[in-house]
């Protein structure tokens, strides 16, 4: 009883990650209003700020840059979670930028790359498969469905070769996507 207690009071660094449009931040926004800690997609955050201030890190101006932004941050909110005793449930991941990077052919800085390989999550990593029905393009998601389904293989392959346990979230309604993972992490 005592050892369940404490498993659940620790840190757990939850990803939920897998292809673009298949739905991550609208699970990462659910279990955020049910209290859980929650951290939003690195990506989205800088593709926002970038456009709001003319910037150059976006990844059709500028993929290296944005791929170094993109891995500084993943680790930044790596570490900002250690302050926490809970589950942490990360919208995406600091690999995801090693992925990103090795799609588009670009060679991340060694320091920087380093920094996103020593992140290690808690198993096991979730990821939204591709479901068309659902996928949007949006002024910062610009890709189409062909290429957020290489994404994911890409994603998908990236976390076995790390080690990780995956997950695979299924297709179907939101209350039972949330309730999927929460029954996978144990709670």
């Amino acid at each position: 009883r005592w050892r369940r207690w404490f498993e659940r009071v620790a840190l757990q660094r939850i990803v939920i990650s897998g292809c673009s449009g298949g739905g991550k931040s609208t699970l990462i926004d659910e279990l955020s209003s049910r209290g859980f800690h929650t951290l939003a997609e690195a990506g989205r955050i800088i593709i926002r700020g970038g456009l709001e201030a003319g910037g150059e890190a976006l990844p059709w101006i500028d993929p290296s840059l944005f791929a170094e932004r993109l891995a500084t941050l993943a680790v930044g909110q790596f570490d900002s979670a250690a302050e926490l005793e809970d589950i942490v449930f990360f919208d995406r991941c600091a690999i995801e930028p090693l992925v990103y990077s090795q799609m588009q052919g670009i060679k991340l800085p060694d320091k920087v790359r380093q920094q996103a390989i020593g992140c290690r999550y808690d198993d096991p990593i979730f990821l939204v498969p591709p479901w068309e029905e659902i996928f949007v393009s949006d002024t910062e998601r610009r890709h189409g469905f062909r290429e957020a389904v290489a994404e994911y293989d890409a994603l998908s392959q990236a976390f076995a070769e790390f080690g990780y346990k995956v997950c695979t979230i299924p297709k179907m309604a939101i209350e039972n996507r949330i309730e999927y993972i929460l029954r996978e992490v144990g709670i």
